[in-house]
Formats: structure tokens, sequence, C-alpha cells
């Protein structure tokens, strides 16, 4: 089942991408964490694609993050990728429409795609697919037929969130909602996976609603106009990356018990996690993000598919998800030492990772949440 708005048509078949993925393996990369080349990468069998990421906004930690990722990615792998480029639109579809039309003339023959609309975009991916281009759609979603896509589950990024308000409130209380940006999809399905819980727990009423944009000052500083206007609140849902932000708009308000706060993976937001419960043991709360890292997924995909378009098939309604990272309390103290204040915290991703990604969505088990430990 896809909870994503414009659901994927296209994807690998599981003997598609263990092959490709095998051919990638013993011609040019290690078998090890590390998804580094080996020193055989030369091989004929592999293809180094010509690759662009178009991002349609890159105004918070988590795109910039995002956009590092996938450059690192391009950067450390030649045998794989040539030529890596981001475009970013500044938040304007038909900008980057215009752009991924730029891109094909270009001769770029995979595109990766961080849209900005799930329709806007759906002329210029279709124009794209009929030049040859292999465009992968990852995070947000389009609905355009030819494009490949991976995505987060963000229902059920809304959904966790809100089940461990409700377990830690007793199922009652004043709830408060920092959303995304207005109209995108991503806040609209997290917002659906919070409303889905919390009509299962009447007495959690939800009080209020700002909009954060995923960004920590943004969030803090419309948290802060709101406040004054509030009943007391019991808990706050986050769409990450605005967690910290948040609560710092609290702390500085002088709230004094603090309300549950749903962090977004932020340092920002881990930091002050930790600082409340050094004075406070008993307070108690999560962190659940997306992982920027899903552009090397994206990327890793669109090599593959490249490198083995015989052995791909349509199969419809299929997304292809990438796991959501959620730190517990008992992750807290080790995700906070990790991360610098303006990182976001995310598991590097390998080509082995995607395998295992994709390999889980065909087989009908996607792996749509991850508890890990930072990376070593």
């Amino acid at each position: 089942m896809s909870y994503v708005r414009g659901r994927a048509s296209r994807v690998l078949t599981t003997f598609g991408i263990l092959a490709g993925a095998a051919i990638l393996a013993t011609t040019g990369c290690a078998s090890g964490d590390s998804g580094a080349p080996a020193d055989d990468a030369g091989d004929s069998e592999v293809k180094s694609v010509k690759i662009a990421l178009s991002n349609n906004f890159n105004g918070n930690i988590w795109r910039k993050q995002m956009e590092a990722s996938f450059e690192t990615t391009a950067a450390e792998n030649p045998d794989y990728f040539s030529d890596p480029k981001i475009v970013v639109s500044d938040g304007s579809a038909p900008q980057q429409a215009q752009q991924i039309q730029s891109l094909v003339l270009e001769g770029y023959e995979a595109i990766i795609i961080e849209p900005g609309s799930p329709t806007g975009l759906n002329g210029a991916i279709e124009e794209a697919c009929a030049a040859g281009v292999t465009v992968v759609v990852f995070d947000g979603a389009t609905t355009a037929e030819c494009a490949y896509q991976v995505a987060f589950d963000y229902v059920e990024y809304g959904r966790i969130q809100a089940e461990f308000a409700a377990e830690q409130l007793g199922g009652e209380g004043n709830i408060l909602m920092v959303r995304g940006l207005p109209g995108n999809t991503i806040d609209e399905d997290i917002y659906a996976g919070v409303t889905e819980v919390l009509a299962e727990h009447p007495d959690m009423e939800l009080v209020g609603e700002v909009y954060g944009e995923w960004t920590e000052s943004v969030a803090q500083q419309e948290v802060a106009k709101i406040i004054p206007s509030l009943p007391e609140i019991d808990g706050v849902l986050t769409n990450g990356n605005d967690g910290g932000g948040t609560l710092d708009a609290f702390r500085q308000a002088g709230t004094d018990p603090l309300p549950l706060i749903i962090q977004g993976n932020s340092g920002q937001g881990l930091q002050g996690w930790t600082e409340v419960v050094d004075e406070n043991p008993d307070y108690l709360s999560m962190s659940i993000s997306s992982q920027p890292s899903i552009s090397s997924t994206a990327a890793w995909l669109a090599t593959l598919l490249i490198n083995d378009l015989d052995d791909a098939r349509e199969i419809p309604d299929m997304t292809i998800f990438s796991p959501l990272l959620i730190i517990p309390e008992e992750n807290r103290v080790a995700w906070t030492e990790a991360l610098e204040y303006t990182e976001i915290a995310e598991n590097p991703t390998t080509l082995e990772a995607t395998r295992e990604i994709i390999a889980a969505a065909i087989a009908g088990d996607p792996i749509k949440v991850d508890t890990p430990l930072p990376p070593q």
C-alpha cells in the first residue's frame, strides 16, 4: 500500500534490481558497508551516468544537507556518476520545470527531482522521459507516470509522533501543531497522519497550528507569536527541523512545565532536548524526521536503472520507500554528541543500502522506519 500521492508507475523487478546491482558490485563496488568503488571499477559493463539534481527549495539545513549528500556520493563514485549538477528553483514550479527542460538539452541522462508541485512538473518530466532521460522523483511526489519515485511514508510519520504523544499524555490534552509549508504534499501527509490519530483520542484537542517551514528560526518565531493566545499546551507535534526552535520559543516564554515537544532530528533540537532532560530527568520525548541522504538513494537508483534497463518492467501502484529515522530516548545522547548544531541525523546511503531498500519494497515489506545509532 502506498501512502504517498502520485504513486509511481515504474519500478525495478526483483531480478532486475539485484542483477543490476550485482553487475555494479562485481565491476566497481566493494561489498562492504562503505559502498566505495573497487580498484577494477573501469569495467566497460558499467556506464558512468551524467546526472543532475533539480531542487525546488534549499532554504533550510535539511535541503542543504540533502544537496551535500548527492554531491558527496557523486564525487566519491566517479565510475558511476559524471558531471553532477544541482539546480534550484527557489519554490517556483514553472522555474523548476524550465530548469528540467534545460537539463535535458544539456544532455543529462538522469535527473533526480525534489519536486515543488505534485502536478506542475508533469509536462517537463514527461518530455524528459520521452527524450530518453531517466527521471527519479524523491522525497516529495508527482503524478507523472513515467517517473520512478523514492519516498518517505509521511502519513506514518504523522501517526508515529501523534501515537507517542497520545501514550505519554494519557490520551488527553491540548495540542499545538507546527506544520511545514502550505499546500506542500509532505506537510499534508504528515497532517493527515496526525489528525487520523487525534480522531481516535477525542480528549486530545488540536488548539493551534503554525507553519514553521521546516526551519528552526521560522518555527521559533511563529510559535512565539501564538503562545500568548493559546491555552496551556500539553504537547507539540512537528514536521522536522523545527522542534529545536519550537522548544526555544516555549523556554524563552518561561513556560513551566514545558509541554512534550516532538523533535525533528536536528542538532539544535537534540541539544535543546538534552538540556531540558539535564534539568528535569523525567522529561520524555522522541525525535523523528526524514533523511537528507535520500538524494543519494535516488542517484543510486538512477544508476541501476540506466545500467540495467532491459531488466526493468512496469509495476503499477508502487512507491519505493526510504526509512524515516527515529531517535528514541535511549539513543538521544549518542546522536546529540554525534551531530553539530546545524546538522540533521542521517545514515549515509550506499549502493548496498539502496539495494536493500528496493528489494524490501519489491518483496512487499518496505523499510519505512529505522532507529539506528550514529554511523561510526
